[in-house]
């Protein structure tokens, strides 16, 4: 059985949309946008689902009490451009109809959506309250000169053959040289480029993600 609300809208990205059962707490739910790898690239609205986060909310939903929201990137495009923000528009409205948490909107994605999400963090390095891109990459000055705030915890495997390590370790090191206090950098021995099966089913990094609050300004 499915969790999930699958919606095709016609001016924005087909997505899939977990949402928590039970009253949500203090200040609204906690709210999640998830960027998929290329491999779940399409128009109907439910493979992004299947891979990456989804599974693990399917098998453990308690485990994840926010709102979160997976967008379908068109075929032969990326996370980059009008996907990217119509991806950014549709989490705005998101919050906006569910009234989530404005202090605790997370970004997390794999593989293309690792590139994603240092994409998107990058241009609105404000707007969420942590990161968590995975087997992804990006360009080093960008993350040093945007990301030096954010909190982050980037993911990769020592073995992964699609998108090197050393990639990530370059991004690790951006983020130290702009002092971010914040950013953890985690490399999991032998594993490969599908180390998201791991990651999103690890208690540390879920009880991490969520006690991430921004501070908000007037």
């Amino acid at each position: 059985m499915s969790l999930f609300i699958y919606r095709k809208p016609r001016s924005l990205l087909p997505y899939a949309l977990h949402t928590p059962t039970g009253r949500a707490p203090r200040g609204g739910w906690p709210l999640i946008l998830f960027l998929h790898g290329s491999g779940e690239r399409g128009n109907d609205g439910k493979k992004q689902s299947t891979v990456g986060i989804g599974p693990a909310i399917q098998e453990n939903a308690v485990g994840w009490p926010a709102v979160v929201l997976m967008p379908q990137c068109p075929r032969g495009q990326q996370w980059l451009g009008e996907p990217l923000a119509l991806a950014y528009e549709l989490l705005n409205q998101i919050e906006q109809q569910y009234q989530t948490n404005p202090r605790r909107v997370y970004l997390t994605g794999l593989s293309m959506g690792g590139y994603g999400s240092w994409n998107l963090g990058c241009l609105y390095p404000q707007r969420f309250a942590a990161i968590a891109p995975i087997c992804g990459a990006a360009d080093p000055f960008m993350v040093w000169q945007r990301l030096g705030k954010v909190p982050i915890w980037n993911f990769h495997g020592t073995s992964d053959d699609i998108v090197p390590v050393s990639f990530s370790r370059a991004l690790a090191d951006a983020l130290a040289r702009s002092g971010n206090r914040g950013a953890r950098f985690s490399e999991f021995t032998a594993e490969k480029h599908n180390v998201w099966n791991r990651v999103y089913r690890e208690p540390e990094f879920v009880r991490w993600l969520f006690a991430q609050r921004k501070r908000l300004t007037k």
